[in-house]
């Protein structure tokens, strides 16, 4: 049974941040599945008993007892961690709104509108509203990148290239894939075409 775990002395009632909000999420988690302290420990090998001082907060669980208590739980460890987060950003755009940029290539030029980026010390994360013109058709620049891409068209028809595929889309359809396959709109087949691009990527 994994239960290597030390006595948190903070606090009157023996709660210490950390300890506290890994207790309120296994509590939290373990109602939600509908599942008795009898019975994650039955799943998880962890004490019912030890469970109940886990959940308030009165032991600093190790980390082979959260993963027990995980893996009984069907979530992934991170998430018995989630009450712990002092901040987080968010970000939230009206309609014709969002911060107004320019993406300029050889021979190429064109405005859209980012929606939301954020980047930590792993990841870099961009959601973006492109409008491009079929004027504009043989100028449009290739990517090639790490990470993955969302596509998804709100407006219009193009023809968008993604490794050695090409694919009709217009209002709905979405294409999603591996960023270092060469990509990009090879032409549009309407006047405009407006498309919602979501990528991901290590920072």
């Amino acid at each position: 049974m994994a239960e290597n775990q030390s006595i948190d002395p903070a606090g009157a009632e023996g709660k210490s941040g950390i300890s506290s909000a890994v207790g309120t999420a296994v509590h939290n988690l373990r109602v939600h599945a509908s599942i008795t302290l009898r019975e994650l420990g039955r799943k998880s090998g962890v004490s019912p008993a030890m469970i109940s001082r886990i959940e308030n907060g009165q032991v600093s669980p190790s980390l082979s007892t959260l993963e027990s208590l995980a893996t009984a739980l069907d979530v992934p460890v991170i998430s018995l961690f989630q009450h712990t987060v002092q901040k987080s950003d968010i970000a939230f755009a009206r309609a014709g709104e969002g911060l107004q940029a320019r993406r300029i290539a050889p021979g190429h030029t064109h405005d859209y509108r980012i929606l939301g980026s954020f980047a930590n010390n792993a990841l870099r994360f961009s959601v973006a509203r492109v409008t491009l013109s079929r004027a504009d058709d043989g100028t449009h620049p290739v990517y090639h990148n790490t990470g993955y891409v969302l596509i998804t068209i709100l407006e219009g028809q193009c023809v968008y290239g993604c490794g050695d595929h090409v694919y009709d889309m217009g209002p709905g359809d979405s294409l999603t894939f591996d960023a270092q396959l060469r990509h990009g709109v090879r032409s549009i087949l309407t006047d405009t075409v407006t498309f919602l691009t979501v990528s991901a990527r290590p920072a």
